[in-house]
């Protein structure tokens, strides 16, 4: 049990690195389709990452030692089917007529590994069917298949990284997980009445991805950015007489007025959330109107602030004088200040699903595009 525990303890370690490999993947691909992340189909989605975690740990760990890996050789295979059960009744001690003995049938060590490796696999059956919408046949065939995989990786000394199979291949092992897929199928119908419905949950999230939320917004606005830092990167390389800042402001000039264009509406970062740029009635803006757009936004939020320094510093010159300091100084403050307060304004605004002011003056918006 100790060891099980170790294992588990292992798993709950590597979680946080599994989940950050997922997780922008997953919030792209629910971006994309529904237009919103519902919290309870992460909490769902991640607790099945979490499980199967849990699952593979246990296959793998512990690991050998390098002193027994060196002793790995051959293959260890066995392909005799329900021969748990003759393990059960030998290690079990039944005297007819002493119903105390009858207990040894299910606290041998034989019993208890079985209806381990049963009652493991019974969460799969159930997340297949419930949130996956499997079929009978389905989760028979899949709990089949993730459980041959276990019994692969044990056979291939985990894929070929040792010299031989560390744990026993036993076709045994397939019967009883692929029974536990299949139980876990069968419990969870019942529950499924008290439980909202695949389909519920996807109708609540078309619903909430109908609206573009503050939330949207930052993501894709993460994916464009990502892409123009990766065009400023091939801008710098094929052009290197090109300043870093000139290569970005070239990259996002670019990026945010002629990919709309080519794309009606569209940016990455906007695909990705099945968001697009629209006119006020809906339609396809004209074409200076993406430009129009990006250069309030660029001037607004990144050139102004950007330089706003470089202008203080023409309007006082600093020296030793310490006034002159101390009012320059005083100056930055307030423009830090208040660069952040129209900031704070524009995130509130857009929380409250209310027009920029780039966005009133371009006569654009940004528009829902999922489709329900």
């Amino acid at each position: 049990m100790n060891q099980y525990l170790e294992v588990s303890l292992q798993a709950v370690i590597l979680f946080p690195f599994v989940v950050a490999i997922f997780t922008l993947p997953y919030i792209a691909y629910n971006y994309h389709k529904y237009g919103s992340v519902l919290s309870l189909k992460v909490l769902i989605v991640y607790s099945f990452i979490f499980y199967i975690l849990c699952m593979y740990c246990l296959v793998i760990l512990p690991l050998p030692t390098p002193e027994k890996a060196a002793t790995l050789h051959s293959h260890k295979m066995q392909l005799e089917p329900f021969l748990f059960i003759k393990d059960i009744l030998k290690k079990s001690h039944i005297i007819k007529g002493q119903p105390k003995t009858w207990m040894s049938l299910v606290l041998n060590k034989a019993f208890l590994v079985n209806i381990l490796n049963l009652f493991l696999a019974v969460p799969f059956g159930m997340y297949l069917r419930y949130y996956f919408k499997r079929s009978f046949i389905e989760t028979l065939v899949l709990s089949f298949l993730l459980s041959l995989f276990f019994e692969i990786t044990q056979l291939t000394g985990l894929y070929f990284t040792y010299s031989g199979s560390y744990r026993l291949f036993d076709v045994d092992d397939l019967i009883v997980n692929t029974s536990g897929g299949v139980l876990g199928f069968l419990c969870i119908g019942p529950v499924m009445k008290f439980l909202p419905s695949r389909d519920e949950l996807d109708e609540i999230s078309y619903k909430k991805g109908m609206e573009v939320s503050l939330t949207r917004r930052f993501i894709s606005f993460f994916f464009d950015m990502a892409f123009i830092a990766l065009l400023t990167f091939i801008c710098e390389i094929l052009i290197p007489e090109f300043t870093l800042m000139f290569s970005f402001e070239a990259s996002i000039l670019f990026y945010f007025s002629v990919f709309p264009i080519l794309f009606k509406g569209r940016t990455l970062g906007k695909f990705i959330t099945s968001t697009a740029i629209v006119s006020l009635n809906d339609g396809h803006p004209a074409f200076y109107s993406y430009f129009f757009r990006y250069i309030l936004f660029y001037g607004l939020y990144f050139f102004i602030p950007l330089n706003l320094r470089r202008l203080l510093e023409n309007l006082i010159l600093t020296n030793a004088d310490p006034s002159k300091d101390m009012a320059y100084a005083t100056l930055e403050l307030l423009a830090t200040i208040l660069y952040f307060m129209i900031l704070l304004t524009a995130l509130i605004k857009s929380a409250r699903h209310h027009r920029l002011l780039y966005e009133k003056l371009s006569h654009t918006k940004i528009q829902s595009t999922v489709k329900v």
